[in-house]
């Protein structure tokens, strides 16, 4: 499947993923991008072509880079 090219927000996110070294929980990423947990939620679950969930609840979710964009 082709991988789509991200969103800004989406570019934000990865971008904050990837300087906490590849692997972050929610609250991490959100503070990392200086957006809120909310919005970073709903934009991770869209980004399945460079990201996978490892786990957990909530903000505490751990989320990990597994493509570079």
């Amino acid at each position: 499947m082709h991988k789509k090219k991200p969103k800004k927000r989406q570019l934000l996110i990865l971008q904050a993923l990837s300087d906490l070294g590849g692997e972050a929980t929610i609250k991490q990423i959100a503070e990392k991008a200086g957006l809120n947990t909310n919005g970073v939620s709903q934009s991770l679950g869209v980004l399945d072509h460079y990201i996978i969930c490892l786990g957990g609840k909530g903000g505490e979710t751990r989320w990990m880079l597994i493509s570079k964009i």
